[in-house]
């Protein structure tokens, strides 16, 4: 069989038939418009937890030497640096690999086989009614996890054989710096990963051999055949490492604020504490922007999809629905625009009021200069 092929399916529908689409359309509009509400208020909650936590982490922080543990610090957030040194080397019996050394060890495993991809394309008619055309192709390609063939289009002559082998990580238990003991949580936040240098000696399971710095299950890498297993190993070197967390005993546990945040950051290398929190502060910054765009674009979808009868009924005309919806767009963006930034004021309003206000007003500027905007349009 090609590498390659596809079929392709022909749905038509006419203008009642689509009546549904646009009643189910609202429901589903009106849910995101009310989850998007609850994003974002909760998401600002969220970030001003996070940065008066880390602000009075950064103030109360104590730097201490990794040589010895003072029971004077117990409970108390402190910072450190230092060599890491990990009790054993870390094993995947699996596959009989190991790593010296390392505080993490990673394993990959693909398998080729099938996939399915899905294109359509819709053809709108004078009387709204609409033609979609969905074309399924299946081409063979590496993959990470089992793609289950079972629910193809057409699942005839795209059988995908069972993943017997998955994809693991394997992280290193009491590991220490110093005289102190790393929680676990601490080792899952490093993510430096790096290829895990294989010898020549190095045995290989039944079944595999080596090919690079990979195993290898079937005839030939060069022309692969559904069901081949490639499997990779990399690993994250026990180097210095930096901690910021609360000393437990002689253990780094996570710090919990009166607000109930926690402070648990570690870093490979040698950092200040100062540098930590600065860091850890950019990250939540950028995980409220990301979650501010998500909120953003519930409520936008949300409103779009609330408008769906309106597309329905310029459905009969396809150039008259390509006006509305274009209409329906600027109408959500001009509510969309300052609902949120409104919404994120009324979050900060408690904490931060002058930035509350500024944003209010932002939102009326936003909308005002929408709605004149989408005036001059209609009036050329």
């Amino acid at each position: 069989m090609a590498d390659d092929d596809s079929f392709t399916v022909t749905q038509h529908r006419n203008w009642f038939s689509r009546f549904g689409d646009s009643i189910a359309g609202v429901i589903v509009g009106l849910l995101l418009f009310a989850v998007s509400f609850v994003v974002l208020f909760w998401n600002e909650s969220r970030a001003v937890d996070a940065i008066t936590a880390l602000d009075l982490g950064a103030k109360t922080v104590v730097s201490v030497s990794a040589e010895r543990v003072d029971p004077a610090n117990q409970g108390r957030l402190i910072h450190l640096s230092g060599p890491v040194t990990v009790p054993a080397a870390l094993e995947d019996k699996q596959f009989r690999v190991s790593a010296a050394n390392a505080l993490r060890l990673s394993r990959q495993v693909e398998m080729y086989q099938w996939v399915e991809t899905e294109e359509q394309k819709t053809e709108k008619s004078v009387g709204g009614g609409e033609t979609t055309t969905t074309t399924y192709r299946y081409s063979r390609q590496w993959r990470e996890g089992a793609v289950e063939s079972s629910r193809f289009k057409r699942p005839e002559g795209h059988h995908n054989p069972a993943m017997h082998h998955t994809s693991r990580r394997i992280d290193v238990q009491g590991a220490k710096i110093g005289a102190f003991t790393l929680d676990h949580s601490q080792i899952t936040q490093l993510d430096a990963f790096e290829p895990l240098p294989v010898t020549g000696d190095t045995p290989a399971p039944q079944g595999f051999r080596w090919v690079g710095e990979q195993l290898y299950r079937g005839t030939s890498p060069q022309d692969p055949q559904v069901g081949d297993l490639r499997v990779g190993f990399s690993m994250v070197p026990a180097t210095s490492l930096s901690v910021v967390a609360a000393q437990s005993g002689s253990t780094l546990a996570e710090y919990t604020t009166n607000q109930g945040y926690g402070i648990n950051l570690s870093a490979i290398g040698t950092h200040t504490a100062a540098a930590m929190f600065t860091q850890a502060k950019r990250d939540e910054a950028t995980l409220t922007w990301i979650l501010r765009g998500a909120g953003f674009l519930l409520m936008l979808f949300g409103l779009m999809l609330m408008s769906s009868p309106l597309h329905w009924l310029a459905s009969l005309l396809p150039l008259l629905e390509s006006l509305v919806s274009a209409a329906t767009f600027v109408m959500a963006l001009a509510v969309a625009i300052p609902l949120t930034l409104v919404t994120i004021a009324l979050a900060w309003l408690t904490y931060r009021p002058l930035l509350a206000g500024g944003l209010i007003l932002g939102g009326l500027a936003g909308a005002f200069i929408i709605k004149r905007m989408a005036g001059k349009k209609v009036a050329t």
